[in-house]
């Protein structure tokens, strides 16, 4: 009786040692195939992103997966993405590509490139007025206007600075790049500007003709400037 008790206990001692080796043999063999498979950080949306939803980091979380499953356009940094606006629907859990998302890329439909609260408005220039087409989307630039009106200084033409600091969005009929010191002649320069801003420049439009100036990237200075004319003409040296 005590030697089948012993046989029994030796039994069960044994199937738990079998067990416990099989188990981690199972194991390594996992461990094992999980290093022979390459791995890739890939973008994924971390919650549904709506079309036309401008995309923030909350939005996007990194994740490692199979090399052969990461989708040839996705993304493995976030930065990529931050601030973009995306095209269509991105589905929490989906990789985030490239191909669906609009950036700050020059090369991008205009209307993705529009920051929030803000309007595109084109107005017509010419060689001279344009800075000799020497301007390119990102140039900050003032607007001034001169105009001839019969109620305003008896008819006599005056010119106003209208606007300064404005973001050159776009030059000509379609945006393209340019090299630097590259003279572009156009005949129409897109403005960034706010709604009150576009209905001045409206206005103006149907009562003058522009000119623009073209600013340093490091002046950002707003200076008051009296309107300039055939009646101030003689004071012209005080300025």
């Amino acid at each position: 009786m005590k030697l089948s008790k012993v046989l029994i206990a030796a039994g069960i001692v044994l199937g738990l040692v079998t067990a416990f080796f099989l188990y981690t043999y199972l194991e390594s063999l996992q461990d094992e195939g999980a290093e022979t498979v390459p791995h890739t950080d890939v973008v994924i949306a971390d919650t549904t992103i709506p079309a036309h939803t401008r995309i923030s980091a909350e939005m996007l979380e990194v994740r490692s997966m199979p090399t052969d499953v990461a989708h040839p356009d996705s993304g493995q940094d976030v930065s990529l993405f931050i601030g973009g606006i995306a095209r269509s629907e991105i589905v929490r859990g989906e990789q985030v590509l490239t191909s669906r998302v609009h950036t700050d890329d020059v090369r991008a439909t205009l209307s993705y490139r529009i920051p929030e609260n803000k309007r595109a408005i084109s107005i017509p220039v010419g060689d001279v007025t344009g800075v000799a087409g020497y301007i390119t989307p990102g140039d900050k630039v003032d607007v001034l206007l001169t105009i001839q009106d019969e109620d305003i200084n008896d008819g006599e033409s005056t010119t106003y600075t209208l606007l300064q600091m404005i973001t050159v969005l776009a030059i000509g009929e379609l945006p393209r790049e340019v090299e630097d010191d590259e003279a572009r002649p156009v005949s129409t320069v897109t403005l960034e500007v706010d709604p009150e801003q576009a209905e001045v420049l409206a206005y103006s439009n149907q009562h003058g003709s522009f000119h623009l100036t073209l600013r340093s990237p490091a002046d950002e200075e707003i200076i008051t400037l009296d309107s300039f004319g055939t009646l101030n003409f003689d004071d012209f040296r005080k300025r």
